[in-house]
């Protein structure tokens, strides 16, 4: 017989309650980067909250736990002024060391990175309204009658959510006398532009923004001459032309977006009415234009007592934001939601305005030489 006594279980200790110290990796973890004075003032708080949120892999973790980059503001074109000015107006808590660049126009901004352009000729600046950097790029190799131009991030591998102070390209398509229509690309790296490609279409190339499709910058040209798209593959360099949806072959109010599939999209207004549209390839190789949604709205697109139709002026990529100019107010529409916002007043009806969204993530790292202690 077993006289042998039972052993008892062995007790676990109770794990040790979560601490705030615990706790705050997470919490702070999801603080909206489209607010990003609460990171700074997080920061402010204790040395150990300043370490983490200056900490690159922690800031690492945290850009891609929200994945898209916020929309920090958009830049736009007074034309009020002389030779122009670019201003880069918040839609948050963000505010640029300088936010007016005098006797210089928008042309783009992408990866972090705003591009510009002199008011006379064809210089262009790279900026970065984060770091406060600027770039002055070397005059195109050749002369253009019209032109626009993209930039974009050159860093192998990158995933574009914190491209401050990396290599970058140019990409600039411009048309050029004898109906010879070119591109280049300036690459930073490099300090110097490629040889140029030409084809033999007139395009009267016009200084909306462009839109990335893969490896692809599509542009628009002037509706009042000759309406089309130009798309510029920068990796195989080659140009192509493509038509507009039909029935907005002459008119001017619309832009190019990126739709919901990832595919070219295109968005226009007509009637009083929003159109969306995406392109895709058709049986025999041309491209189709589908329309995907047609979108009233009584105020954002109302047409009563107005002289001039309402505009399509600019598209937040990663965001579904429309932005659209009715009279001299400029509304953002979620496409989504349906959501609509009032963004900016413009001083005036008498010049056109083109949005250009700045979308980055802005982090106290960034503001380590303005930060105060803890």
């Amino acid at each position: 017989m077993d006289m042998s006594v039972p052993k008892r279980p062995r007790l676990v200790p109770a794990p040790a309650p979560w601490t705030i110290a615990d706790m705050a990796p997470e919490i702070l973890l999801r603080l909206p980067p489209d607010d990003p004075a609460r990171l700074v003032r997080a920061s402010l708080v204790c040395w150990r909250w300043r370490r983490l949120l200056t900490n690159p892999a922690y800031l690492h973790r945290y850009r891609a736990f929200h994945r898209t980059p916020p929309m920090l503001g958009f830049v736009l074109n007074l034309k009020q002024h002389f030779q122009g000015m670019a201003q880069l107006v918040p839609t948050s808590s963000f505010r640029p060391a300088a936010s007016d660049r005098p006797g210089l126009n928008v042309l783009d901004a992408r990866h972090g990175r705003v591009l510009l352009h002199t008011a006379q000729g064809q210089r262009l600046v790279v900026w970065d309204p984060v770091t406060g950097v600027e770039c002055k790029i070397p005059s195109v190799p050749s002369y253009a009658l019209g032109f626009n131009a993209a930039v974009l991030c050159a860093a192998v591998g990158c995933d574009h959510l914190d491209c401050h102070g990396g290599p970058f390209r140019v990409a600039f398509v411009g048309c050029g006398e004898r109906g010879i229509t070119f591109a280049c690309t300036y690459s930073s790296e490099a300090g110097a532009w490629s040889q140029r490609i030409e084809i033999e279409q007139p395009a009267s190339v016009d200084g909306r923004p462009s839109v990335l499709v893969g490896n692809t910058l599509y542009f628009t040209c002037d509706p009042y001459i000759n309406f089309k798209m130009l798309g510029y593959d920068i990796v195989r360099q080659e140009l192509t032309v493509i038509w507009p949806p039909s029935q907005h072959e002459y008119y001017s109010c619309t832009v190019l977006v990126k739709a919901e599939d990832g595919t070219l999209g295109f968005a226009g207004v007509q009637n009083g009415r929003l159109y969306l549209w995406s392109m895709k390839d058709g049986p025999d190789g041309d491209v189709e234009w589908v329309q995907r949604r047609v979108i009233q709205h009584k105020t954002m697109l109302r047409t009563r007592g107005l002289s001039t139709p309402p505009e399509v002026v600019g598209f937040a990529d990663g965001h579904g934001l429309i932005f659209v100019r009715t009279g001299n107010t400029v509304f953002s529409m979620e496409l989504k939601s349906g959501h609509v916002c009032k963004v900016y007043t413009c001083r005036s009806r008498n010049y056109d305005v083109i949005v250009v969204p700045y979308m980055s993530f802005y982090t106290p790292d960034h503001a380590m030489g303005r930060l105060q202690s803890p």
